[in-house]
């Protein structure tokens, strides 16, 4: 591994897809990933966030894009307690009753478990002393960070450390943009891995306009590749031959606006007009389909920033890509997308929503 990289295991309950529609069952796996980093943050509950990232590389072969890419992957959860650091042989003499919760090998690993159900280690090298570790190092800043939780409160800029070379490249760009970005309003957007198997993001536009007073407004354009229906399953073809009439498109076209105040961060805004996935205080998940809260546009404070201000950090909560401030789907793995970011499997743009129905539409003339 590289840099500060480690594994990272969690027990979850093993999920299905059936018509559809994600559902939990009461069977529990670990599943261990590798490559990860580990970032804290502190949640608005007062708690301990700890956000996971990993990474696998990939090579993109659309007709838009033909390059390297890398998919990142995120997941966050709050905790509670932490449990001493320990050295962990393997158990050999393991049996099929128990293998769920005993570690196997092969070989001996460093490892510490957070609350009842995650596990931070590495193997141990040969010789090695625990104190020179990533998995020490981790476990140090978890303890102090758990004791300063409630003095130190919340803070809504989460500060990503340069931890492996997929870090380091998000942030260099975030810090560093190349010119023509300097001053872009650009958003930092995560989806539920599973839904972005077909449903995956394609293209980013943000058209912004800087007004006086220090104030930008962003209308923000998703290109997804699909809106595939998990509620109303046997919808799911009929509605997407009714978006080919109605839009000229099988793709699924989202647009918000971003409201920045550079000079009173608190006056911060998303505008999700139709498209916000909270209905009546509840922040729908990726089950449903037929999500359009907020019709008035009236705007909702934003939550989290990653780096800086000028990347706010929205989540796609629902199957019709509604979105939100907070994550509904918390217990799922999410895709990030950092558009921009060299190697990733975006393409980031500036067109308007009313310029980009307009090459919808010319599409659909150039093919009849």
């Amino acid at each position: 591994m590289n840099s500060d990289e480690v594994w990272f295991s969690h027990r979850e309950k093993i999920f299905q897809i059936k018509d559809g529609k994600v559902e939990w069952t009461d069977e529990t796996k670990i599943w261990n990933w590798d490559h990860c980093t580990i970032t804290l943050v502190k949640s608005p509950k007062k708690k301990l966030r700890v956000v996971v990232r990993s990474n696998a590389n990939r090579n993109q072969t659309s007709f838009k894009v033909n390059r390297p890419m890398t998919l990142r992957y995120m997941l966050g959860f709050d905790i509670d307690q932490v449990y001493p650091l320990r050295c962990e042989s393997p158990n050999f003499k393991n049996n099929s009753e128990n293998s769920n919760l005993s570690w196997t090998g092969p070989g001996d690993r460093w490892v510490f478990q957070l609350d009842e159900d995650y596990w931070i280690w590495e193997y141990k090298q040969d010789g090695s002393d625990v104190n020179s570790s990533n998995v020490y190092k981790i476990y140090q800043e978890i303890l102090g960070s758990l004791s300063s939780t409630i003095q130190d409160g919340f803070d809504q800029v989460f500060d990503l450390q340069p931890k492996s070379l997929s870090d380091r490249m998000v942030i260099d760009h975030l810090q560093s943009p190349p010119g023509s970005m300097k001053d872009r309003i650009i958003p930092a957007i995560y989806q539920p891995a599973i839904d972005g198997l077909k449903n995956y993001l394609r293209e980013v536009h943000c058209a912004q306009k800087d007004l006086d007073g220090g104030i930008s407004e962003v209308e923000v354009t998703l290109i997804f590749n699909n809106e595939e229906l998990r509620k109303h399953r046997l919808l799911d073809i009929p509605y997407r031959e009714l978006r080919r009439l109605m839009y000229n498109r099988d793709s699924d076209v989202e647009s918000f606006k971003i409201h920045i105040d550079r000079n009173n961060m608190k006056n911060n805004r998303f505008i999700f007009k139709n498209i916000h996935s909270i209905i009546d205080g509840i922040n729908n998940d990726l089950n449903e389909d037929s999500i359009h809260g907020d019709p008035e546009g009236t705007g909702n404070a934003i939550s989290y920033y990653l780096i800086d201000y000028g990347h706010p950090v929205i989540f796609v909560n629902t199957s019709n890509h509604a979105m939100a401030e907070h994550d509904a789907n918390q217990k799922l793995w999410k895709w990030e997308y950092v558009p921009g970011v060299m190697d990733s499997p975006l393409i980031l743009g500036s067109k308007t929503r009313k310029e980009i129905d307009a090459e919808f539409d010319r599409g659909q003339a150039n093919k009849t």
